[in-house]
């Protein structure tokens, strides 16, 4: 490779690429399945916090989050009780698969 001296980046292209209506799809169907391996994995008492799971479109990506006042308290734990890491064991799951785009 000599004589190269870098490499420019098409910033358009990718961007175009990211918002392809079949990366997009990808992008959804692997969060909804993260989604899932998070509810099948989350406490349930009252179920409010398994169904608070859910994947938002962030712009061209997505996340999965629970909005419930205490899911932070669920994954990192208190005094009282230790974390649960479900979306710590989720995104560790979801690359050990090799399903994260």
């Amino acid at each position: 490779m000599d004589g190269i001296t870098g490499i420019q980046l098409d910033q358009a292209a990718i961007k175009a690429l990211t918002r392809h209506e079949t990366v997009q799809t990808a992008v959804q169907d692997t969060a909804e399945r993260g989604r899932d391996f998070a509810r099948s994995i989350a406490p349930v008492d009252t179920g409010r916090y398994r169904d608070s799971i859910e994947v938002r479109k962030d712009g061209d990506g997505a996340e999965i989050v629970s909005d419930v006042d205490y899911a932070d308290e669920v994954e990192y734990g208190t005094r009282h009780m230790e974390g649960q890491h479900i979306f710590g064991r989720t995104l560790d799951s979801m690359v050990k698969s090799g399903r994260t785009s």
